[in-house]
């Protein structure tokens, strides 16, 4: 690594200069220059030098170390230093000094150099002595689609609780030295098995999901209950309110609604089953209210924008034909885009509906 010797001289001759009353000075070199300390933040500041940095640092207890990029001139206070953290949890970042507070001249900061507070307060020099304030952060403070709720008597901790169908970024937060609590989300789950999972007494009903990579959020019927639950519904018909006749893009990108009837689309269907190993179940009444179920084990659209139809292991009741297992292995037929097994014939136009066979 080359290091531009420059700086070290402007660095220990400033700082001997501004702390000529101690016998200690910080100097950049080789092991501090261009590496930063991945986590570990206790606080971050914009737009400050960097001795402000290390002032702040040393008015804090639990701070250990200090990043500063010198062309963002931001600071970053860790928790840790270089040997509490293995090397792996470094990085190498150009123009970020990495320092461990004990490299710094403690008079910097005068009665607070002893660094008397608690872990939860901040030091301040007063006059001939010092003043610990206390860090607190918000009590039940509401982020998207949850809360933070603090742990019992401890007010420097607070758990994160998410509404149904969400989960935490992470389950517990710390209150940092800023007086604000670390960041935290609640996350969309990613369709209606993984909510399941995550919470066994989910009920039946709609569901706000995000898809695993577009990051499309759709709102899905979610059925709980039928053969163990978890099934995220795509298509939906039972009282003709709408019409399925459509061409090749409204199959493509879904129409109708979750709370009626609905097709959720070619390209969200795919996704949904390209996350995982994926079933997909039909459920049918006819017009004597006779009912059947046909289930198939595995379950894909392939072959890009052919959406070509995978399908495995059938189980179905004694009622019903082998409905679906005729359209196997071929691709997403409409009437104005016919690529099914008919030959001349457009099967979505001589039944009047799509899929392929």
């Amino acid at each position: 690594m080359r290091i531009h010797a420059g700086i070290v001289i402007i660095y220990a001759v400033f700082l001997q200069t501004v702390f000529s009353s101690t016998c200690k000075t910080f100097q950049i070199t080789k092991d501090n220059l261009n590496i930063a300390l991945v986590g570990h933040s206790v606080l971050e500041i914009n737009d400050t030098d960097h001795q402000e940095c290390a002032r702040t640092c040393m008015s804090l207890k639990i701070c250990k170390s200090i990043d500063y990029d010198r062309t963002k001139k931001a600071c970053k206070l860790n928790d840790a230093d270089r040997e509490s953290v293995d090397t792996s949890e470094f990085e190498t970042k150009k123009g970020s000094i990495f320092s461990d507070i004990s490299e710094w001249p403690s008079a910097m900061v005068r009665s607070c150099s002893t660094r008397p507070c608690k872990a939860n307060q901040r030091c301040y020099h007063k006059g001939d002595s010092h003043e610990c304030r206390d860090i607190t952060c918000d009590i039940g403070q509401e982020i998207h689609k949850g809360k933070l709720l603090v742990n019992g008597h401890s007010l420097d901790k607070a758990s994160v609780k998410c509404d149904d169908g969400y989960v935490p970024s992470q389950p517990e937060v710390k209150c940092q030295a800023s007086g604000k609590w670390e960041a935290a989300t609640c996350n969309r789950l990613s369709d209606c098995k993984e909510i399941l999972d995550k919470f066994p007494e989910a009920k039946s009903g709609l569901y706000e999901i995000e898809l695993w990579r577009s990051r499309k959020i759709l709102i899905v019927n979610c059925d709980m209950e039928t053969d163990g639950g978890g099934w995220t519904m795509f298509q939906r018909r039972f009282d003709g309110s709408v019409d399925f006749y459509r061409n090749f893009l409204e199959y493509e990108n879904g129409f109708g609604n979750a709370e009626g009837e609905l097709w959720l689309g070619l390209k969200y269907i795919q996704e949904l089953a390209d996350k995982s190993r994926s079933e997909v179940r039909l459920d049918m009444t006819n017009h004597n209210n006779d009912t059947g179920y046909e289930t198939f084990r595995e379950f894909k659209l392939t072959d890009g924008i052919k959406y070509r139809l995978i399908i495995g292991l059938r189980e179905a009741s004694d009622n019903i034909a082998k409905g679906l297992w005729y359209s196997n292995l071929a691709a997403f037929s409409t009437f104005d885009r016919d690529l099914d097994f008919g030959g001349s014939r457009n099967c979505a136009v001589d039944r009047h509906g799509a899929w392929g066979g």
